[in-house]
C-alpha cells in the first residue's frame, strides 16, 4: 500500500476526489499537526496530471511552508561550494561515514560522495525538506549511499540512525553573524557523541569579524523629515541591525578588521566567553556610521587556499554583512584607535562601538 492510498483509506471522503481536493485537504492536516500526511496528500496533488494552476498553488504552499528561503540562494554560490567539496576530498575515502548535519537539498551529501566517501548520513529538521532531498538522492541514483533521516541531530540515535559514529561531520548551519543557526548548541551535542575520536569537523572553525565603516545605505533605513514633520522619534523602534551585500555601492571600511569571536567548531571547551572587547586601528579618515561585521569560515586547517571561505565586503556571496548603525556619526582619522565590543549568546549577537 502506497502512502497516497494509506490516506484516502484513513481519510475516505478524500477517494474519489481530484487534486483540488487533496490540495485543499492538505492544509486541514497541516493546519491540525498532522504534517507527514498533510505533506504527502500536498505532493501528490502537485505532482498529479490533472492539477491546475490555482491547485498546484495551494498545493505548494503547503508544501513550502517553514521552508527557508535562502535555500535557493545557497546552491548557487559556487565559490561556498567549491571550499566545502575540496574540504571533503581532503578527508574522505572509500570507508568514510559522512554525517551530514541540516541536509537541506543534499547537496553537501551529494559532494562528499563525490569526493570519495563511502556513505553518508544526512539528518534535516523540516519533513519537506527531508523528503526533497531523499527524492534529489533518488535522482542522483545514490539512494543506496545517501540516506536521508527526517531529525534533529540531538534526536540521532546511535546504532538506529547511524551504525556507528561518523569520521567527518559536515554541516553549513550558520547564518549572517555566525550563531542564529544554532552552530555552538549542535556541535557542543554531536561532535562528543556522534563523531569518532580523531574525526573531522567541516567546517573546522568559525569567526565573527568586525570593522568600523560607512554604512551608504544607512539614511535608507532610518527616518527624518517627511512631508514636512520631523519623525526621527521613530528610529528609537528601527532594528538594531540590517543586511546589506557584501558589493553594496559606495559601501567603505575605515579601520583593519578583526576577530571578536573565534570558535573551533570540534572542541567546544575552546569556545570563548559570552563577552568580547577587540581594538581596531583606523585605517583612512572618514565619517564611520555603523560597525560592520561578516562570517570567516575555515574549513579545514590544510593551509590550502580554498580552505578559508570569508565573506568578506566586495565579494560576492550568499551571505551577507550585517551593519550595526552608531548611536551618532563619528568622525575619524587615520591612526586613531577605537574599541569594538560585542555580547553572544549560543545563538544570538551585538555589536557595537565601545565607549
Amino acid at each position: 500500500m502506497t502512502e497516497l492510498d494509506r490516506i484516502l483509506e484513513t481519510w475516505p471522503m478524500l477517494q474519489g476526489k481530484g487534486p483540488g481536493v487533496w490540495a485543499s485537504f492538505a492544509r486541514v492536516l497541516l493546519d491540525k499537526g498532522k504534517s507527514a500526511e498533510g505533506l504527502a496528500l500536498a505532493l501528490a496533488a502537485y505532482d498529479h496530471p490533472d492539477c491546475g494552476n490555482r491547485d498546484r498553488l495551494i498545493a505548494g504552499a503547503v508544501l513550502n511552508e517553514g521552508v527557508p528561503k535562502w535555500h535557493w540562494r545557497l546552491v548557487r554560490d559556487t565559490a561556498r561550494n567549491a571550499a566545502y567539496e575540496a574540504a571533503l576530498a581532503r578527508v574522505v575515502g572509500p570507508d568514510t561515514l559522512v554525517l551530514d548535519i541540516g541536509a537541506g537539498t543534499g547537496l553537501l551529501g551529494l559532494m562528499a560522495l563525490r569526493a570519495g566517501a563511502g556513505r553518508v548520513v544526512a539528518c534535516e529538521m523540516n519533513p519537506a525538506v527531508a523528503r526533497m532531498a531523499a527524492a534529489i538522492a533518488a535522482a542522483n541514483g545514490v539512494s543506496d549511499r545517501l540516506r536521508i533521516v527526517a531529525k534533529k541531530s540531538n534526536d540521532l540515535v546511535l546504532g538506529e540512525d547511524l551504525d556507528r559514529r561518523a569520521d567527518v561531520i559536515v554541516s553549513e548551519i550558520v547564518d549572517n553573524g555566525l550563531l542564529g543557526e544554532g552552530v555552538l548548541a549542535t556541535h557542543r551535542d554531536a561532535v562528543p557523541r556522534l563523531l569518532r575520536p580523531g574525526g573531522h569537523v567541516i567546517p573546522g572553525d568559525g569567526a565573527i569579524i568586525v570593522a568600523l565603516g560607512h554604512d551608504p545605505t544607512l539614511a535608507r533605513t532610518r527616518m527624518d523629515v517627511h512631508q514636512g514633520f520631523d519623525l526621527s522619534a521613530f528610529n528609537k523602534l528601527a532594528p538594531s541591525s540590517h543586511i546589506l551585500p557584501p558589493e553594496t555601492p559606495g559601501l567603505r571600511l575605515l579601520s583593519d578588521p578583526a576577530a571578536l569571536f573565534s570558535f573551533a567548531f570540534g572542541v567546544p571547551e575552546s569556545w570563548p566567553g559570552y563577552r568580547a572587547e577587540v581594538p581596531l586601528a583606523i585605517r583612512e579618515d572618514g565619517e564611520a556610521n555603523a560597525v560592520i561585521q561578516w562570517i570567516r569560515l575555515g574549513l579545514d586547517r590544510s593551509g590550502s587556499d580554498d580552505a578559508v571561505h570569508e565573506v568578506r565586503p566586495g565579494r560576492g556571496s550568499s551571505w551577507g554583512l550585517v551593519s550595526w548603525p552608531l548611536v551618532s556619526p563619528l568622525s575619524v582619522a587615520a591612526g586613531r584607535r577605537v574599541r569594538i565590543a560585542g555580547e553572544r549568546t549560543d545563538s544570538t549577537l551585538m555589536v557595537w562601538l565601545a565607549e
